[in-house]
């Protein structure tokens, strides 16, 4: 290409990508110190992911982010922070300034990616500037790549797949060497579109030993060098932080593609649903399939037509022959609907699956997202086709006509995206923390932390907005895409136990919050005064030390209040539906559960009695049974009364069973009734599932008599 259309194309490209980028962020958000636009869905994940890692020491490898998800093996990949902007700008942390965030900057490359590749592979079959740059708008438009714009940042790098397919009509020499790379870039940004490209790199293997050009010895050296370096690099950004089986999730067949994906202009972003389409009415889907999210609008409609049109027209070779990109098609189409094929609100079939299958799809689990290489192939061979079937001037005529078509038809969507609405909701604004006590804390305490650990609580959600402004050297209260299960339920029984000792050390320059009323009377319960209680906005701050704050009162009445059983009544609680009225850590309540389940390796309830038929022999009926009733073995229980061990047992059979304990209700007013459980067995142990929190039982009701 010429020097001065080398300037002109380069030119426009730009120029577009700054008028997309300030349209669709606006002055104010391209900022990069402003981070007030990343509060929607998971957008604050990532700034938060990346502001725990730039404040680290240098690690290896060196995507660790340990302080972001203490003990739940934290990496930049698990925040979808995009690794190779995370690691680069650390270099220069320290001449950053606080508020640094690169991710709008990350949205206007990917911009000019986009539309660079698009442009590369249109010019690259049709020799032709004008129409190649026309042409290339409507990748910057595309509805999947918009989409995702405003929630899954790192999802934007769909120039990773345009990229890919412009290998494949290069004519370099290096173009073994080109796929390998791509493949080892794309895990430094989105492991989906490792996933993505290597499906495609051995699809296209399998075309050259087929149609033998290239030999077998050849392929296998290609991949080994390929996957070698990619293993290298996933090692290096932080990938196997975590075991690999931790690695896998469930919802491969729930964020899958639903049948009319292509035409149902129903999209969403941070704030709600919307129709992208000025033509098309909205349709129905089920599940997650917003993940399988495809509208073509009208424009593509007509290259979906001229795509199948082009097996007939058109033998020439585009990207792939048309077997071959008929394969590719209907592989990725395949593995997109999943196993659960769905047409807008109906399942037409399920296919079940068997769960090392099932563990080996769950690498996919968002398989819907695995229809964008189709999405462009359609785009791609629309628009040749257009360029070839017609004569230049018409052609020029015609896409033109199409472009402005598209945008008439997915303006509705285009107006969602406008100046940064997709990012904005005043409303939202009220559910994070405002109260002044907040302010500075960071300043007092090092950490702050969960009273019980768990990985995307309402908690985080609601401190987001606190956590990017306050510098804390570490936190549990995290969101992370892939965790250490066994780390973090193992983490949550050992502070239980270190609670129940009463251990004070736990406390020191830390600073605890739970949005559980029950749980925090637990902990008044076994440390009474020795710590100090705060409520606000609906959570609860609890430290060793008292928080400097002028109006930090708190009400210790509401903490020492128990259930109160009355001894002159029958006194028969049901855990049936309710909620735990009696407190304390080591439950959870799950919906259609039949009651209370014990989490872990120690439960306690704690009550009150009154009235004048206290006695001597006054019981305490409890009815239990089993939490996985076909598990053979027998639970070994051990029951406490006030720390005094009133009775052990095995838990045999899957029926309900009662237990009667003899109590002294003279002794004291206040009780606590502690299960201590021998071998809790979770479903990782039972070999069917990853979940490792430890079950036994299921606490039904309890009965009091005087």
């Amino acid at each position: 290409m010429q020097k001065s259309n080398f300037l002109k194309y380069q030119l426009f490209l730009i120029s577009v990508s700054i008028a997309l980028f300030i349209y669709l962020l606006g002055l104010k958000f391209i900022n990069p110190i402003n981070q007030d636009w990343l509060y929607g869905k998971d957008l604050p994940i990532y700034q938060i992911g990346w502001k725990y890692f730039r404040a680290d020491i240098w690690r290896f490898p060196l995507g660790l982010n340990p302080n972001f998800g203490i003990y739940a093996g934290g990496s930049i990949v698990f925040t979808d922070s995009i690794p190779i902007f995370a690691i680069f700008f650390k270099i220069f942390s320290s001449y950053l300034p606080q508020n640094f965030q690169y991710f709008s900057s990350w949205i206007l490359l990917c911009i000019y990616l986009q539309l660079f590749f698009s442009f590369k592979i249109i010019h690259k079959l049709t020799d032709d500037l004008f129409y190649s740059l026309i042409a290339s708008l409507f990748f910057c438009i595309a509805t999947i790549f918009l989409n995702r714009s405003a929630f899954h940042l790192s999802l934007t790098a769909q120039w990773l797949i345009l990229f890919g397919f412009y290998i494949e009509i290069s004519s370099s020499k290096y173009k073994s060497i080109l796929r390998g790379f791509l493949i080892v870039l794309s895990c430094t940004i989105h492991f989906y579109f490792t996933i993505i490209l290597s499906i495609l790199n051995i699809l296209i293997h399998t075309f050259d030993f087929f149609n033998k050009r290239n030999f077998f010895l050849k392929i296998i050296k290609e991949m080994i060098i390929t996957y070698s370096s990619l293993f290298v690099i996933m090692f290096i950004v932080g990938y196997f932080s975590i075991e690999a089986k931790d690695g896998l999730g469930g919802g491969f067949g729930y964020f899958n593609l639903n049948l009319n994906s292509f035409f149902n202009p129903i999209g969403s972003h941070n704030f709600g649903k919307f129709n992208w389409s000025f033509f098309f009415p909205a349709q129905k889907n089920l599940n997650g399939e917003y993940e399988g999210f495809a509208f073509l609008g009208i424009s593509g409609f007509i290259f979906l037509f001229l795509f199948f049109i082009n097996f007939k027209f058109n033998k020439d070779k585009i990207i792939f022959s048309n077997y071959e990109t008929l394969i590719v098609c209907l592989v990725f189409l395949l593995l997109s609907i999943s196993n659960n094929v769905n047409f807008g609100e109906k399942n037409l079939f399920t296919l079940p699956l068997n769960n090392i299958v099932y563990a080996m799809f769950s690498s996919i689990r968002a398989s819907g997202r695995l229809i964008w290489p189709v999405y462009y192939l359609i785009f791609i061979f629309g628009i040749i086709f257009v360029y070839k079937f017609f004569k230049y001037k018409k052609s020029y005529f015609i896409i033109i006509f199409l472009f402005i078509i598209q945008i008439v038809d997915i303006h509705p969507g285009l107006l969602k995206y406008k100046t940064g609405n997709q990012y904005t909701n005043q409303k939202s604004d009220n559910f994070y923390v405002k109260d002044k006590i907040w302010k500075n804390l960071s300043n007092q305490f090092d950490q702050i932390r969960l009273i019980e650990p768990e990985n995307d609580t309402r908690i985080f959600w609601k401190m987001t907005k606190y956590l990017m402004d306050e510098n804390f050297s570490k936190t549990d209260i995290f969101s992370l895409g892939r965790t250490n299960r066994k780390n973090i339920s193992f983490k949550k029984y050992e502070l239980n136990a270190l609670y129940n000792k009463k251990d004070l050390k736990i406390f020191d320059k830390k600073l605890f919050i739970s949005d559980d009323l029950n749980i925090v009377r637990s902990l008044y319960n076994l440390y009474e005064k020795k710590l100090y209680y705060y409520f606000r906005d609906n959570l609860w701050l609890i430290s060793s030390e008292p928080i400097n704050d002028n109006n930090s009162k708190f009400d210790l009445k509401i903490l020492s209040n128990h259930y109160e059983f009355d001894l002159n009544k029958k006194n028969k609680l049901n855990f049936e539906n309710k909620k735990n009225p009696l407190g304390n850590m080591g439950w959870i309540k799950r919906i259609n559960s039949n009651g209370l389940i014990a989490d872990g390796f120690y439960s306690t309830v704690n009550f009150k009695t009154k009235g004048n038929n206290c006695s001597q022999d006054s019981k305490i009926i409890i009815e239990i049974k089993k939490y996985f009733p076909n598990y053979k073995e027998p639970i070994k229980i051990n029951l406490f009364l006030n720390n005094v061990k009133k009775y052990s047992f095995l838990l045999n059979n899957s029926l309900d069973e009662r237990i009667a304990l003899d109590f002294d209700c003279s002794l004291s007013s206040t009780f606590t009734l502690a299960f201590e459980f021998e071998n809790p067995i979770s479903l990782y142990d039972l070999r069917k599932g990853l979940n490792r929190d430890k079950r036994s039982i299921i606490f039904k009701s309890i009965l009091i008599i005087g």
